[in-house]
């Protein structure tokens, strides 16, 4: 059976591993820059992120729709569900 380690020392343990590595350089170097010291390449850029944004929120609203709204004809034909003027709050 592993001994047993309380949270406070294993999250101790955890940032003095962390920090130790980031401190070599080892990890901190590939975060900004290459061996040689020069600035990476420019990260990728989606210029059509928007437009991609736009046609799957109003495709998935006009499905949410369209399921809701067949979901209502269906239990008010089969009178599961219909709506009265008692249900108005005029």
């Amino acid at each position: 059976m592993p001994p047993k380690i309380g949270v406070h020392r294993f999250i101790r343990a955890v940032l003095n591993y962390t920090t130790t590595y980031l401190q070599n350089g080892q990890y901190a170097a590939s975060l900004s820059a290459n061996a040689s010291g020069n600035i990476g390449q420019r990260p990728f850029s989606n210029r059509a992120g928007i437009l991609k944004l736009l046609l799957v929120c109003s495709s998935s609203f006009y499905v949410g729709a369209l399921i809701a709204h067949k979901g209502a004809s269906y239990l008010e034909e089969n009178e599961i569900f219909v709506p009265t003027d008692e249900d108005d709050d005029d």
